[in-house]
């Protein structure tokens, strides 16, 4: 008897948490990265987002004083560079969009 529940208490319990939505978590959130107007107008920056082990995330070119988003960046601790500006590091959390701004004070 009990052979035969377990399997079925099983596929019961799964079922269900596949259809209330706790089987899928999206794991990741958005940072929105603004340049400081400070910075050499007309000069492409690279912006760089790493996670908590250092691995690249997203990347992408930008101009002083444009602000552009990142989706897809894993929750937790991240550090936003980019060349010849002031590291940023902020947490990312799944409900909330995270803001950091680059620019070359306050190093």
């Amino acid at each position: 008897m009990i052979r035969r529940l377990v399997p079925a208490v099983a596929v019961i319990v799964a079922a269900g948490l596949a259809l209330t939505g706790c089987a899928v978590h999206d794991s990741t959130g958005r940072v929105s990265v603004s340049l400081s107007a400070d910075a050499a107008k007309g000069h492409h920056y690279t912006v760089k987002v790493f996670d908590a082990q250092r691995q690249l995330v997203e990347h992408q070119s930008m101009l002083a004083g444009q602000t552009a988003d990142f989706a897809g960046v894993p929750l937790g601790k991240v550090t936003v560079r980019a060349s010849g500006l002031c590291a940023a590091r902020t947490t990312v959390a799944y409900d909330a969009v995270a803001s950091v701004k680059l620019g070359t004070a306050g190093c």
